[in-house]
């Protein structure tokens, strides 16, 4: 498209044609920075060394400049043991993932799973909109992501398919612990 604008350009300046020299004119400029800006957007993207098995084992259905821009919404805390995450019956505004450590879920004081590096908790609350089932437990060494609810939905804004996939690589992860609990 720039080259023909040009060829058109040219056109007009050996038949003294203004209106299609400032019209082509226009449309080269603009074909002009819309290639430079696929340009930017495919540049090389470098994920921390620290993150990026996290996204090879576990986000890679996002591209790298999605994920980044995930992660960077996140805020990453840690928990003592014993402490109480989520509880029963409170509807969750957040998302969690887990870093490093691990939580118990626990439902009427009995245990009924363990999760550990790699896996949501809290995530039925952000895929249903319904109030937490069980209570969620930090375990030893527990370090973990969180992403608020509105966050998220302002990713979406910016990125509509955003939300798609990370709604798929939430249900991997559901489909994931129904095969290891059930």
């Amino acid at each position: 498209m720039i080259i023909a604008g040009l060829c058109v350009i040219t056109y007009g300046i050996l038949t003294s044609n203004n209106v299609v020299i400032g019209w082509n004119s226009l449309f080269a400029v603009i074909n002009i920075v819309q290639v430079i800006r696929i340009l930017i957007e495919n540049k090389g993207v470098k994920i921390d060394e620290n993150v990026l098995d996290i996204y090879n084992d576990y986000f890679s259905d996002l591209v790298k400049k999605e994920f980044l821009r995930f992660w960077k919404q996140g805020q990453i805390l840690s928990s003592n043991e014993g402490e109480l995450i989520c509880k029963h019956g409170i509807i969750q505004e957040d998302i969690f993932f887990i870093i490093n450590g691990k939580v118990t879920i626990q439902k009427n004081e009995k245990k009924i799973a363990e999760l550990n590096r790699g896996q949501f908790f809290a995530e039925m609350g952000f895929l249903t909109g319904k109030a937490a089932s069980a209570d969620v437990i930090a375990g030893e060494n527990l370090r973990y992501i969180v992403w608020s609810y509105n966050k998220l939905n302002r990713l979406n804004e910016i990125n509509p398919d955003f939300l798609n996939k990370l709604r798929f690589i939430i249900s991997k992860d559901l489909t994931n612990k129904l095969k290891r609990y059930v």
